[in-house]
């Protein structure tokens, strides 16, 4: 067991401290590590108390591609007194834990001169707030993403920096859009202005970062095998003998979760052991909705073990063509996002928005119902969901599609229509969030200010 104190033997009382960088690490056969952050429990509370008074903000970017149908986007009314557009229904029981943004603009998103390629530089400008150079070579450069720049300061205090996750493979040369390159559709995080950030899409090795897992290929393929829980038993019951009933129903129910995620992330995994001339299958999930959702799991996982406290998850690739049969749409939703109008095809484009939604909405729930010091972990964060794109069909990057998820933990309000005037830079709104956790630098893109989310 590591942390940044020492963890008291004996029975758990009120003056005994565990820190909340408390962490379970094993060392195990075949040279598997295995290491575990642990939930925030009551016997935590004093060594925070003396840290700092205040829970830490966690921020996230999830990003959906290709614009919307904006008729049924859109929601109907002004401030607190609005209605659920049909689009997004899903998101009824957390009406009161998010706001919709109204006006604002990705500029950089634009042409600017550069002809065609709007998928490309939407997805490009999205967190960066730049407008990418355009290349199909290797020259490519757009900017440093806000949740790298945050990553920066604010990441380096839990054991990851930040978490990027993704549902769809993307390599990063060639053309993808028009002469630009693979790089700028497939990512949104960028290390710096010519470096993407690269994204996870497979849940079992995303599983493996966060909890440490490493060693050689038979490591690897011992923790296939094995539960992670296997491997710090002992620290889990030196642990469970310091702590109170309540701290040990907690710790039982994280456990629980934790096992529960690995089951369902082992159905896809590689098999160990295949016969000569088999090619292993792949460990992305074919079933799409579990995908997003195994995603969404780990990042409240994450969150709620303060493993890391930023996160972007692209929900699909900019310009993905992916077909959504389990909604009864078989076209691709790139070429749908070109509706030229018909109705048949703008319906389509509705169910996928929808679809999202509710994903998104699975989401919040779990971050609503994860509790996190006097309150959860929707409390304590930051959650922006949307893309660069409003309408597919005109490619159009003004008045996009944007929620806010959450209330920063200082009370911000929530369940609201937030207008602002036209072609307010969505950058205000990222420079408002890393001012929370203090990584603004005082410019972001074409930033005029910090955004006013009250």
């Amino acid at each position: 067991m590591s942390s940044d104190s020492s963890l008291p033997t004996g029975t758990y009382h009120s003056s005994t401290r565990i820190h909340r960088r408390t962490v379970l690490r094993q060392i195990g056969l075949h040279g598997l590590a295995a290491s575990m952050a642990l939930p925030m429990l009551d016997a935590m509370r004093p060594a925070l108390a003396a840290e700092a008074s205040q829970k830490p903000v966690r921020l996230a970017w999830i990003f959906f591609p290709n614009g919307t149908n904006a008729d049924r986007w859109a929601p109907k009314g002004t401030g607190s007194q609005w209605e659920l557009s049909p689009t997004l229904e899903p998101l009824a029981d957390c009406r009161n834990d998010f706001s919709v943004m109204k006006g604002l603009a990705q500029v950089n998103a634009q042409s600017l001169g550069d002809g065609p390629g709007d998928h490309a530089r939407s997805a490009a400008a999205y967190l960066t707030g730049a407008h990418p150079f355009k290349t199909a070579g290797s020259k490519i450069r757009v900017g440093r993403s806000a949740d790298q720049i945050a990553a920066d300061s604010y990441g380096r205090q839990t054991r990851l920096a930040s978490i990027e996750l993704g549902t769809e493979e993307g390599r990063d040369a060639g053309s993808c859009d028009s002469g630009y390159a693979c790089a700028y559709s497939n990512n949104i995080s960028w290390r710096s202005e010519t470096l993407p950030t690269g994204k996870e899409i497979q849940p079992k090795r995303a599983f493996d970062r966060l909890f440490g897992v490493a060693g050689g290929d038979d490591a690897k393929e011992q923790g296939l095998k094995s539960s992670i829980l296997d491997f710090v038993a002992d620290q889990r019951k030196h642990l469970a003998n310091q702590v109170g009933a309540e701290d040990s129903r907690k710790l039982d129910e994280y456990f629980t979760s934790v096992r529960e995620l690995e089951q369902r992330i082992s159905r896809f995994a590689t098999p160990i052991h295949l016969p000569e001339g088999t090619v292993a299958p792949s460990e992305k999930p074919s079933d799409v909705t579990e995908h997003i959702r195994l995603m969404y799991d780990l990042m409240v996982l994450a969150f709620q073990t303060d493993t890391t406290r930023i996160a972007s998850f692209m929900l699909a690739n900019e310009g993905s063509n992916r077909a959504f049969p389990m909604i009864e749409v078989k076209d691709g939703h790139h070429q749908l996002s070109h509706h030229e109008n018909k109705q048949d095809n703008i319906e389509k484009i509705a169910k996928i928005d929808r679809y999202y939604c509710e994903q998104f909405a699975y989401f919040l729930k779990k971050m609503r119902e994860t509790p996190d010091g006097d309150g959860n972990l929707l409390d304590h964060s930051l959650i922006v969901y949307g893309g660069a794109i409003n309408d597919g069909n005109r490619h159009d990057h003004h008045d996009l599609p944007i929620l806010l998820a959450g209330r920063g933990g200082r009370n911000l309000a929530t369940g609201q229509i937030l207008e602002y005037p036209k072609n307010t830079p969505l950058n205000n709104l990222f420079r408002m969030m890393l001012d929370s956790v203090g990584a603004d630098r005082g410019d972001f893109g074409d930033s005029t200010g910090i955004l006013s989310v009250s």
